[in-house]
């Protein structure tokens, strides 16, 4: 890799790099429930395109786009340690962000939209595309790290006018889709400019805008990269040379208009393209800062933990409510609890104090974006939404509370049990500005919204889960690929901190890992006064988790520390591998 450093004229290590990801054969294309059979030709190849910023030396940051409906977590996780091993990049330096197109291949965000088992053979050539598509990722990102060389980056801000709201309404309440010309939507369209500092060619831009992928309907069964496709092809036919990258906003409740044409999938692309090029004639804000990078996860609450006979009543209903229940009644079978809550991933890059980009996992609406930009500085602000896992749609409080598709029957495609608590906006919001640096953080911004306290979910259940804690102590360790604690001295410990909302009972449950030579060691667990004490039973091996209940305790109202530790010195080995703490209303 290169390890230049850069001239004293502003300008900063870029690399740009690109590849194919177009499936070569027949897939089931994602977005529309009602299609029954694999894709049918390609219309518009599919493209994953990269931007890396940064010299060795200084650390290097990946932002890599994918024309895809989404990207599923696991294989950003993946692209992420492979890229760790291999570079150093760290987890917070790389984001992978996705289209939304919606004749594109499924790649496994949405597998129940279909209501029904797929047989296997389009199952195995999902799984097949998974593979190929993250050993592509990995390449792509390689290659951008060694194409770097010192780029002049600039950015500013146009608007594009063709996104409109799709969310009909009627007193207050969702009736379905449509064209709502009166509803909220964000027209803005970001821009970064890249180009050589000596010839100024244009080497890339980036470009941002807040609109589904859904200019083509579910009757076109061929591979199309919809108005984000059609707009980077008339970009790199205007530059040539030039890289033309494309993110989506919070567009998560706005379609385009008009729609359901090919030839509106070029209309689109067009107004994107001729904003960019006004846009390039203009004059931009030189960036001179690489990205520092922040990434962390926050527990989302469902709303509604549906019991077994709710699950058995649900399986008589129609497409991906009824499957859902069918999946969900099998895993109970087999052990597995129904979640009561999404582990839900929130980026941030700053360029000192020229940009924040806020990246913002699943289908976000509007709101965010408009919220985050009216409470920080719209014009230092870039929300995208989409970016390193498409977990189902983010709505909003406005929406959670007028109902309808975005906030409680898209969850069953998504594999979810239920509609989210209505304040997941206010966690969201208050974790992006946890992360940003005091700068950037809004005039009002207070501690109470700080993610690290946890809160009973909707159920009353509270989730001490390992990556929410804080580990203390000379050897211990949160491993990411387990979501576990580990540690290895009596001097170690981990620490919650806990809002509870009244004095209540709860039963304790613990999840955790132990081999059986290790098994045996007596832990405790504090808070307040109160206390409960055991000892760590067999799992197996260090690889098999367990739950169990431990005992009773009582937390008092209001904000509290809960701590888990070793109750015993011991001079060797290991206590165990904790993943979670769940504390169960008891009365």
């Amino acid at each position: 890799m290169q390890k230049t450093e850069p001239p004293n004229n502003g300008s900063i290590e870029v690399g740009v790099a690109r590849v194919d990801i177009t499936p070569e054969g027949p897939i089931r294309l994602a977005g529309y429930g009602g299609r029954a059979s694999e894709s049918e030709g390609v219309l518009q190849p599919l493209w994953a395109k990269a931007l890396a910023f940064g010299s060795d030396e200084r650390g290097p940051s990946l932002l890599i786009t994918v024309d895809l409906i989404g990207i599923p977590g696991h294989i950003t996780e993946k692209v992420a340690r492979r890229l760790s091993e291999k570079t150093g990049i760290t987890p917070s330096q790389l984001v992978i962000t996705s289209s939304h197109t919606h004749t594109g291949p499924e790649v496994g965000n949405l597998l129940n939209h279909f209501g029904k088992p797929m047989p296997p053979e389009e199952l195995g050539s999902i799984v097949r595309y998974q593979d190929e598509l993250t050993d592509k990722l990995e390449q792509l990102a390689l290659q951008a790290l060694q194409d770097r060389s010192p780029a002049l980056v600039a950015w500013g801000q146009g608007e594009v006018g063709f996104a409109v709201n799709r969310r009909k309404l009627e007193k207050g309440k969702w009736i379905g889709f449509g064209v709502v010309p009166e509803g909220p939507v964000d027209h803005s369209m970001p821009l970064l400019r890249v180009t050589d500092p000596n010839s100024e060619t244009l080497r890339a831009v980036l470009v941002n805008y807040a609109c589904h992928g859904t200019t083509l309907g579910g009757d076109i069964n061929k591979i199309h990269g919809d108005w984000i496709g059609e707009a980077q092809r008339i970009i790199e036919k205007r530059h040539p040379g030039a890289t033309a990258l494309v993110s989506i906003g919070a567009g998560g409740d706005a379609n385009p208009e008009p729609r359901t044409e090919l030839e509106y999938t070029t209309q689109h692309g067009q107004k994107i393209a001729d904003e960019v090029d006004r846009l390039l004639n203009s004059t931009l804000r030189q960036i001179r800062t690489l990205p520092a990078g922040k990434l962390r996860k926050v527990d989302l609450p469902f709303s509604n933990i549906p019991t077994t006979q709710e699950l058995v009543e649900q399986t008589s209903a129609n497409g991906s409510e009824g499957y859902y229940a069918h999946l969900a009644l099998d895993r109970i079978a087999r052990g597995e609890p129904v979640p009561t809550s999404l582990s839900y991933p929130i980026q941030t890059w700053t360029f000192g104090d020229d940009l924040a980009m806020i990246f913002l996992a699943g289908e976000v609406v509007v709101d965010y974006s408009l919220r985050l930009k009216e409470e920080l500085e719209p014009d230092r602000v870039w929300v995208t939404a989409y970016a390193n896992d498409v977990p189902s749609y983010i709505p909003s409080r406005r929406v959670i509370r007028e109902g309808g598709y975005e906030a409680e029957y898209s969850q069953y495609s998504y594999d979810r049990p239920s509609p989210y608590v209505d304040d997941i906006e206010d966690l969201i919001v208050g974790t992006v500005y946890y992360m940003l640096p005091d700068p950037w953080k809004p005039q009002g911004w207070y501690a109470e919204k700080n993610p690290d306290v946890v809160r009973p979910d909707g159920n009353g259940i509270i989730h001490l889960n390992a990556e929410m804690g804080h580990g203390i102590g000379p050897e211990i360790e949160y491993m990411p690929e387990w979501k576990a604690f580990g540690w290895f001295t009596q001097a170690d410990r981990v620490e919650w901190e806990v809002a509870a909302e009244k004095q209540r009972n709860y039963e304790v449950h613990l999840e955790w890992s132990v081999s059986d030579e290790e098994a045996g060691k007596s832990f405790v667990l504090r808070a307040g006064d109160q206390q409960v004490t055991g000892k760590v039973g067999r799992t197996g091996s260090w690889e098999t988790f367990k739950t169990t209940k431990i005992g009773r305790i009582q937390l008092s109202a209001g904000r509290q520390k809960v701590i888990f530790k070793p109750n015993a010195r011991f001079e060797e080995g290991a206590l165990l591998d904790l993943r979670a703490l769940i504390f169960i209303p008891a009365d």
